[in-house]
């Protein structure tokens, strides 16, 4: 019997911006492509081009997941649309600094902060 993987993520629409809450407590390469292959998906659905991804729960990620993100930005220009990061705990969030990464991604204290950057 084939067990069904965990969710790794919840999708919230709240106006013109989805919120997409991160449920991993460590993004690895398999939840890379996850999360790479849901938010390519939400984007060619073309409701929305405003994101907020939540890392609330996240502890850690593997390098191919900040991949992912640089690619789904890159795509996420070609539309003119704008993604910000919210909730970033403090680990995770050493781990954009040290590959720089926290000068390409918008990282706010919580959603509400982040949606507003992304209404802007």
């Amino acid at each position: 019997m084939t067990e069904t993987p965990p969710e790794i993520l919840t999708i919230e629409r709240c106006g013109q911006v989805c919120i997409v809450t991160i449920l991993s407590r460590e993004l690895n390469s398999a939840a890379a492509e996850d999360l790479s292959t849901r938010l390519l998906a939400l984007l060619n659905e073309g409701k929305t081009t405003r994101f907020v991804l939540d890392f609330d729960r996240v502890q850690y990620m593997e390098s191919a997941c900040f991949g992912a993100l640089v690619t789904f930005l890159k795509w996420l220009a070609r539309f003119n649309g704008k993604m910000a990061l919210a909730n970033v705990t403090e680990n995770v969030r050493f781990l954009f600094a040290v590959t720089k990464l926290d000068q390409v991604f918008g990282i706010y204290a919580d959603v509400p902060a982040a949606m507003a950057k992304v209404e802007e």
